[in-house]
């Protein structure tokens, strides 16, 4: 799958063209273009959002995405195998249409893209929660399992 890199010029533009807009904005000669100027204000913080949104979600399916190509976690955690699943197949079918076009105001200009995204990463903390907490009741039946970290447990 693919992953987002190198978005920091990416952000540094977007926001750089927010404050351009802002700046339109207040001026005294708006009037005339004050609805193109609201639309690009919009758009742009849309932008934002959703890439603000999609690196949370690319940092946590990182981190979840080699645990649960386990046979044996997806075998003891059925229910979070198919969360993460469902937020797997988004992720590689998002990754895949950003890789055959990859205009980011045209792409990220999406609110039902910034809401998938969103849903997504509370379902990526559900799974993070469920995974520690059976992390935890490994714990509890053996306790030399308490000086292990979470990753070396896995």
């Amino acid at each position: 799958s693919y992953i987002l890199k190198d978005v920091e010029d990416i952000t540094n533009q977007l926001d750089e063209h927010i404050v351009q807009t802002q700046a339109m904005q207040f001026s005294s000669f708006k009037k005339v273009f004050e609805e193109e100027i609201n639309g690009w204000n919009d758009m742009l913080r849309m932008a934002t959002d959703v890439i603000e949104q999609w690196l949370v979600l690319q940092r946590n399916w990182m981190s979840l995405q080699p645990i649960f190509a386990s046979p044996d976690i997806r075998k003891q955690l059925p229910r979070e195998d198919k969360k993460f699943s469902s937020v797997n197949k988004l992720w590689r079918v998002t990754m895949s249409q950003v890789k055959a076009a990859p205009a980011v105001l045209e792409f990220c200009n999406n609110a039902t893209l910034k809401d998938k995204m969103t849903e997504a990463n509370v379902t990526l903390d559900q799974v993070q929660k469920a995974l520690a907490q059976y992390l935890n009741t490994k714990r509890a039946a053996f306790a030399r399992f308490y000086f292990l970290s979470d990753d070396e447990l896995l």
